[in-house]
C-alpha cells in the first residue's frame, strides 16, 4: 500500500469512488440483465403456452370431429341392440353413407362387427354388399368410392384396441391412395357395447391435411415455426416436410429424450433449449387430449433464442452504455469537488513550507478559506506572527547583552531580565498553541458527530431507496398480472360471444333437423301405405295370373286334342298338326312364364312385407330422433343463457381489471419519482459523508502539528 500512500489527496479520494462506482454498477447492469432475461423468458413461456393453447384446442376439436361422428354412431347402435330393435344391414350402410356425406373433413365411415353380433344372420349374406365370404358384416363408405368389406381390417389398432379395452381410439396417419392421390388420414374408432360386452366398433376417416395447412402456416415471432406429433414422437405435420412420418425420438431431435419421453406419456408439457448448426433454440411441446381416448398428441413451436431475448440484449446495451456515461459524469463531478475542496490545503501546505524555508513574512489570504479552515489559517497566521516577535525580541536582547558584555552585572541582570521575558514569550506561545489544541479537537469532535448523523441519514436514504425499489417492482409485477387478467377477461368473453353465436346457431339446426325428421315421418307413412297398396296389387297380379294359367292349360289341351285329331284325318290334317303344335309350345312357354310371375310376384310380397316392417322401425326410430332433437333444442337454449350471463360477468372483470391496471401505472409513477429523489439525496449524503471524514482528517493532523509546537 505504499504506492496508496504516496499518492495525492485529490487520486485517494477519487480512486476508490471510481472502484466502488464501477463494482456497483456492474453489480447493477448485471442484476438488471438477469432480472429482464428471467422476465422476457417468463413472458415467452407464457406466450407459447397460449399459442399452444390456442392450436391446440383447434386440433383437438378437428379431430373430435371423427371421434364425436363415430361415438354417435356407436351410441345409437348400442342402445338399439340393447333395446331389442332390429336395423337391417341395408339401412346401416344407409346412415354410414350418409355421416361422411354430410361431412367436410370425414374421408370414409364404416362399421366393423364381431362374428354374428349385428343380427345373427351372418350365413344368409355371404358376400353380399359390405360383408365378406363368410357374412360377417364389416361395411366401410367412402368418399366417390362403392361399398367395401373391411375384412383385411379386423387386425389394425383401430379394431383390436377398443376390442380389447372398450375405450375409443384415434390411429397414427396411414397415407391412403385415392384415384391415385396419396393422402395422409388417421382412423377414429369408438366400440360398440351391449351389456358390458364388445359387439363391433364404428371407424370414422379424417383427412389431416388441414392440419398440415394449418401447421405449416403458422408463424412463431419472426421465424419460428410449429409442428404436430403424436405421444410417440411420430411426425403428423411439420414445416420441414421430410420429418413427416418419422419419429423425433429415432432422428434424435431431443435434447433429453428420456425427460421427453416421460412428459409425452404422462401428458405434460415440456420445453427445452436445444443448440443446434443454425443457432440456439426452444422448443415447446403442448399436449392435446383426444376427447374420451385418454390418447395425446402433441403442437411443438421452436422459436429462435435469439429472437426471444432480443428486446432484453436491447435493455443489456442500453444499461452498459448508460451506467458507462454515469460513472464517468460521477467521477468528473467528484473530481471538481475534491479539487475545489482539496485546493485550500494545498494552498497552506505550500505556505507553509515556505514559511519553514525562513520566510516569515509570507502572507495568507483569508479569501481562499471558509469554515473549519479559516479558522485554522486565521490559528496559523495568530502563531506566525507570535513567533516573529518572539524571534525580534530574542534579537534585540542578544544585541543588548552584546553591548552590555562588559559589565558583568549588568550583562547579568540584563540576561536575566531577557530569560524571564523569553520565558514570558514562551507561555505565551505555549498559551497560543493550547487554544490551537482546543480549537482543534472541537472541530474534530464536531466533524465525528456531523459524520455519524450524515451517516445515519445516508442508512436512512439507501434503506428507503431499496425499500422504494422493491415496491417499484412489485407494483411493475402486479401491473403486468392485472394486465393480463384484463387480456384474458376480452378473451374470454369473446370466447363467451362466439360460443353463444354456435350455440344459437345450433338451436337453429336442431330446429330444421326436427322439421326434417317430421317430414321423413310423413313420407315413411306414406310409403307404408303405398307398399301396402303394392301389396294388394301382387295379391290381384297372383289372381290374374292364375286365370292366365288356367287358360293356357286349356289351350294346352285343346291343342292335343287338335293334334289327335290331324293325326286321324292323315295327310290333309298335317297342316293344322303344326299349327295345334305350335299352339301347344306357346301355352307350355305361357305356363312357364305365368309361374315364374308368380313366384317374382311372391318375392316382392316377402319383399314387400319384409320393407313395411323396415319402415316400421324406422318410423320407431324416427320418433325417438325427433325427441332427442327437441331435447338437444332445449339444452342449447339453455346453453345460450348461461353463455350470455358469463359473457356479461367476463366484461365486468376485464373493466374492473383495466382501471385497477390504469391506477397501478399512476402508483409506479409516483414511486419511481420519489425512489429518484432518495437516491439524489443518499448521493449528496455520500458526498457529505466524505467531506466530513476529510475535514476530522485534517483536524487530526492539525491536532499533530500542535504537540509538536508544544514540544519544540
Amino acid at each position: 500500500m505504499n504506492w496508496y500512500r504516496q499518492l495525492r489527496m485529490t487520486s485517494k479520494i477519487v480512486l476508490p469512488v471510481a472502484v466502488v462506482l464501477s463494482v456497483i454498477l456492474g453489480v447493477l447492469t448485471w442484476q438488471i440483465q438477469s432480472r429482464t432475461s428471467s422476465a422476457i423468458e417468463h413472458i415467452a413461456n407464457r406466450e407459447l403456452t397460449a399459442l399452444g393453447a390456442q392450436y391446440g384446442n383447434y386440433i383437438r376439436d378437428f379431430l373430435g370431429v371423427a371421434i364425436d361422428e363415430a361415438g354417435a354412431l356407436a351410441g345409437g347402435l348400442s342402445q338399439a341392440l340393447q333395446e331389442g330393435r332390429t336395423i337391417s344391414r341395408d339401412t346401416l350402410i344407409a346412415m354410414q353413407t350418409g355421416i361422411h356425406a354430410d361431412s367436410a373433413t370425414l374421408y370414409g365411415c364404416g362399421t366393423m362387427w364381431e362374428p354374428n353380433a349385428f343380427d345373427g344372420r351372418d350365413a344368409e349374406f355371404r358376400g353380399a354388399t359390405g360383408s365378406t365370404a363368410e357374412g360377417r358384416f364389416l361395411p366401410y363408405c367412402a368418399q366417390d368410392a362403392p361399398v367395401t368389406d373391411l375384412g383385411g381390417s379386423i387386425t389394425e389398432a383401430y379394431y383390436t384396441v377398443p376390442q380389447k379395452t372398450g375405450k375409443p381410439f384415434l390411429s397414427d396417419p396411414t397415407d391412403y391412395n385415392s384415384n391415385g392421390t396419396i393422402i395422409a388420414m388417421s382412423t377414429a374408432s369408438y366400440p360398440v357395447m351391449v351389456d358390458g360386452r364388445f359387439r363391433g366398433t364404428v371407424v370414422a376417416d379424417i383427412s389431416l391435411a388441414q392440419l398440415d395447412e394449418l401447421i405449416t402456416g403458422i408463424d412463431v415471432y419472426s421465424t419460428g415455426y410449429a409442428g404436430l406429433l403424436t405421444a410417440d414422437g411420430l411426425v403428423v405435420a411439420h414445416k420441414e416436410h421430410g420429418l413427416i412420418g418419422k419419429n423425433l425420438f429415432d432422428v434424435n431431435r431431443f435434447v433429453s429424450p428420456e425427460q421427453a419421453r416421460s412428459a409425452f406419456q404422462a401428458g405434460r408439457t415440456y420445453m427445452e433449449e436445444a443448440t443446434t448448426k443454425d443457432g440456439d433454440f426452444i422448443r415447446y411441446y403442448q399436449p392435446i387430449s383426444l376427447r374420451d381416448t385418454g390418447q395425446n398428441w402433441y403442437v411443438a413451436l421452436v422459436v429462435p433464442l435469439e429472437e426471444v431475448m432480443a428486446e432484453a440484449n436491447a435493455i443489456r446495451n442500453v444499461t452498459l452504455g448508460l451506467c458507462g456515461v454515469t460513472l464517468l459524469l460521477m467521477l468528473g463531478v467528484i473530481f471538481i469537488l475534491v479539487r475545489s475542496a482539496v485546493a485550500p490545503i494545498n494552498y497552506l501546505a505550500k505556505t507553509a513550507e515556505i514559511i519553514a524555508g525562513g520566510n516569515l513574512k509570507q502572507p495568507i489570504e483569508d479569501s481562499r478559506f471558509g469554515g473549519e479552515l479559516k479558522q485554522l489559517s486565521s490559528s496559523l497566521k495568530n502563531m506566525i506572527a507570535s513567533l516573529i516577535e518572539g524571534i525580534d525580541k530574542a534579537q534585540a536582547l542578544s544585541e543588548e547583552a552584546k553591548a552590555e558584555s562588559l559589565k558583568a552585572r549588568e550583562a547579568m541582570q540584563a540576561a536575566e531580565a531577557a530569560e524571564r521575558e523569553a520565558r514570558d514569550k514562551t507561555e505565551r506561545m505555549l498559551t497560543a498553541a493550547d487554544k490551537l489544541d482546543q480549537v482543534a479537537g472541537v472541530v474534530s469532535s464536531a466533524s465525528a458527530e456531523l459524520s455519524a448523523q450524515i451517516e445515519q441519514s445516508d442508512r436512512g436514504a439507501t434503506d428507503s431507496a431499496s425499500r422504494l425499489t422493491e415496491a417499484a417492482t412489485a407494483m411493475n409485477e402486479m401491473n403486468a398480472t392485472v394486465l393480463e387478467v384484463a387480456k384474458n377477461a376480452g378473451s374470454a368473453a369473446d370466447v363467451s360471444t362466439s360460443t353463444k353465436e354456435r350455440a344459437e346457431e345450433g338451436a337453429r339446426i336442431v330446429e330444421h333437423a326436427v322439421d326434417s325428421i317430421q317430414a321423413v315421418q310423413k313420407q315413411s307413412l306414406a310409403l307404408k301405405e303405398d307398399m301396402a297398396k303394392l301389396n294388394e296389387n301382387a295379391k290381384a297380379i297372383t289372381q290374374i295370373m292364375g286365370v292366365i294359367s288356367d287358360i293356357a292349360d286349356q289351350t294346352n289341351l285343346l291343342a292335343l286334342n287338335a293334334a289327335i285329331e290331324a293325326a286321324r284325318a292323315g295327310e290333309a290334317g298335317r297342316g293344322f298338326a303344326v299349327v295345334a303344335d305350335e299352339v301347344r309350345n306357346l301355352a307350355e312357354k305361357t305356363m312357364s312364364s305365368t309361374s315364374d310371375v308368380g313366384n317374382a310376384i311372391n318375392a316382392i310380397q316377402h319383399s314387400v312385407a319384409a320393407s313395411m316392417s323396415g319402415v316400421d322401425n324406422a318410423v320407431d326410430l324416427i320418433d325417438q330422433a325427433t325427441e332427442f332433437a327437441n331435447k338437444s333444442g332445449q339444452a342449447l337454449q339453455a346453453i345460450v343463457a348461461m353463455v350470455e350471463e358469463t359473457a356479461d360477468q367476463v366484461r365486468a372483470i376485464a373493466a374492473a381489471s383495466e382501471e385497477q391496471s390504469a391506477a397501478s401505472d399512476e402508483i409506479n409513477q409516483s414511486l419511481a419519482q420519489v425512489n429518484s429523489v432518495a437516491g439524489q439525496t443518499a448521493q449528496a449524503m455520500n458526498e457529505a459523508a466524505r467531506a466530513v471524514a476529510e475535514l476530522a482528517e485534517q483536524a487530526q493532523q492539525l491536532g499533530v502539528l500542535i504537540v509538536d509546537m508544544k514540544k519544540g
